[in-house]
């Protein structure tokens, strides 16, 4: 009974912190119905199909949701139509979304097939966690923590899609660790129907199929799963040729401008650590004290955009993109994480970061962390060890104590 009831409890408290990181999401961005040029990527403009590429070509949830509302009678629809509408709960919670008749149900489907791929996506990178650190306790609260920080990851933007996004990902990560090519493979397709970055993360899960397949295997399967990726892409890619925007939309010159002023900030940095050699608190002060001012100064998108860093998530104003104390503690993380990850954990991440950068740098925002989304498995991995360590080091502290 107490095993049954520990499940039980598990499962409403994923439940519950997923609830609040989905809400946390919505509330921000709902599905972009409120956005200022709404018909690029708005819920109605992806359901009609005239939305802008290459948002129009994110369709899963969309068409799942359109296969749920035509096998419904005409009848059951009717009613359930009138029931939505006399206690519509999205509407009320949340006054900017304004919902048209036709696409409500469809709207409720893909509302809460979002809230369930995030849900799912907690138990499935739970198992592979705990497989990784043989933690059940971090095990649990890596992915729990990923996901009540998850809305700060989607503070420059946020699509329905990226919760479905991240299902597919831990999935393959987990196919990928259990060497389960089958089912990767059976799953491509869907995933990248999904989103065609699933087409690039395949590339990452080589150094996780050698821990169980030869070489030449693990050339096959990735070889097969990109085939389907890029066969199963082809059909949304031609379907919606026709329609306003880009294959990919560039950002290549934002991206630099950025980049340079990120060497500008550590070369500042570099400078005061050089000038205050003796003294490395008086370095870390000045280069504060030069941090305040170009935050007091700031009036342009350029050279200060890493200053216009603030928003509200979950309704608080707090720090969004790559907002210095975000980045300090993704550093701090990562620090004190990367020793534990073994050669095929490490060789996983690099090669996850050499696919995303240059992906990033030409197709992203730099500083949108969403666009890492290549780097999710590695950062949720990441918070498993720094937690078991912790818990460790806690053990140890407890019985020096007693």
């Amino acid at each position: 009974m107490s095993k049954f009831m520990n499940k039980l409890l598990l499962i409403f408290l994923v439940f519950a912190i997923s609830a609040a990181a989905f809400e946390g999401f919505f509330v921000k961005w709902s599905f972009r119905d409120s956005d200022l040029t709404p018909q690029r990527f708005s819920f109605e403009a992806m359901y009609d199909g005239t939305a802008h590429r290459p948002f129009v070509h994110r369709q899963l949830l969309i068409s799942v949701s359109k296969g749920i509302a035509e096998i419904l009678p005409q009848d059951t629809k009717t009613t359930l139509i009138e029931k939505i509408k006399a206690d519509n709960f999205l509407v009320k919670k949340f006054k900017e979304v304004d919902i048209q008749e036709k696409f409500l149900p469809e709207y409720y489907i893909v509302y809460f097939l979002s809230f369930a791929c995030l849900f799912a996506s907690v138990f499935v990178w739970r198992r592979i966690c705990i497989d990784l650190t043989e933690n059940p306790i971090a095990g649990t609260l890596a992915p729990l923590a990923f996901t009540i920080i998850f809305p700060y990851l989607e503070t420059h933007g946020g699509y329905f899609y990226d919760f479905s996004e991240l299902l597919f990902f831990s999935l393959a990560t987990y196919f990928a660790l259990k060497g389960r090519y089958l089912a990767l493979i059976f799953m491509t397709p869907l995933a990248a129907h999904n989103k065609e970055s699933f087409f690039f993360f395949l590339l990452t899960l080589y150094p996780l199929l050698r821990r169980t397949q030869t070489m030449k295997n693990t050339i096959m399967i990735l070889g097969v799963s990109i085939l389907l990726a890029g066969l199963s892409f082809l059909p949304t890619l031609l379907k919606f040729a026709g329609n306003a925007g880009f294959t990919a939309e560039y950002h290549i010159i934002h991206n630099v401008i950025v980049s340079v002023i990120c060497a500008y900030f550590f070369g500042v940095y570099l400078l005061c650590k050089k000038i205050y050699t003796k003294s490395p608190l008086m370095s870390y002060a000045f280069f504060a004290v030069f941090v305040v001012m170009m935050f007091i100064l700031r009036g342009s998108e350029f050279p200060l955009i890493l200053f216009n860093t603030f928003g509200h998530t979950y309704s608080v104003i707090s720090g969004e993109k790559a907002f210095l104390l975000h980045l300090a503690l993704i550093f701090w993380i990562v620090k004190a994480a990367w020793k534990f990850f073994d050669s095929s954990l490490k060789n996983y991440a690099f090669l996850a970061f050499a696919i995303n950068t240059p992906l990033v740098m030409f197709f992203g925002i730099v500083y949108e962390f969403r666009n890492w989304s290549l780097m999710y498995p590695t950062f949720i991995i990441l918070i498993a060890f720094y937690c078991k360590e912790k818990i460790k080091e806690s053990k140890s502290f407890s019985e020096e104590q007693s």
